[in-house]
């Protein structure tokens, strides 16, 4: 067995190691994705090779973090790295909104107030999703979405049975393309600095050096 292989730490009962693949960057924080790389004992939710994504406070343990399975959301491969970690702090903020703080449906007409977060993008457009009609008068609108609304988003906490469902949501959306039209700018994960200045432009991908040759 080579040293590095030594090296590499050994993930304990109900923890995984994960290989960082991509952090994600928005207003309200960080969000990392990667590929699991082991598992220890207990931990029977996840394989080698599955593509999870994690929370902010994983998000500074490195590039192969030992992380408990509880923390992990899995997403499926046909969802790319980038747009799952760049799209699902955001997602769930809309999700939240659009499904659980209100119930849009078809034919609603829906007034959406601007975030400075960015997560107004993704309410508008799952509201199109889900058949509402944007409006710009909020007299007219059947549904507001004021910044109450992000707040109490923003602080929502699911079980992590809940979670897990609300991320297959979002991923599901991701599918379908409902987020297409919401750019994402990737960046070194070197590079972070200079990356914070676009956070106002869209979600921020920081890719590490071999994943943004890839992707450029």
């Amino acid at each position: 067995m080579g040293s590095s292989s030594r090296l590499l730490p050994r993930p304990s009962t109900g923890e995984v190691r994960v290989r960082l693949a991509a952090v994600g960057m928005t207003s309200i924080g960080l969000h990392a994705a990667g590929f699991i790389e082991a598992v220890g004992p207990e931990a029977a939710g996840f394989a080698p090779g599955d593509r999870v994504a994690y929370p902010a406070d994983a998000a500074h343990k490195g590039m192969r973090p030992l992380l408990s399975e509880r923390d992990l959301i899995g997403f499926p491969k046909d969802v790319a790295i980038d747009k799952a970690v760049g799209f699902l702090p955001l997602g769930l903020i809309a999700r939240t909104i659009c499904k659980q703080l209100h119930s849009i449906g078809t034919g609603n007409t829906v007034f959406v107030e601007p975030d400075a977060s960015g997560a107004h993008r993704f309410v508008e457009a799952w509201a199109r999703d889900l058949g509402g009609i944007l409006v710009s008068d909020r007299s007219t609108a059947e549904v507001a979405v004021t910044a109450a609304d992000y707040t109490v988003a923003r602080s929502w906490k699911n079980a992590h049975g809940i979670g897990q469902q609300a991320a297959s949501d979002v991923f599901q959306a991701v599918r379908r393309g409902v987020f297409d039209a919401i750019a994402i700018t990737t960046f070194p994960l070197t590079d972070a600095v200079r990356a914070r200045a676009q956070l106002d432009d869209g979600p921020v991908v920081l890719l590490p050096a071999e994943e943004f040759e890839k992707a450029a």
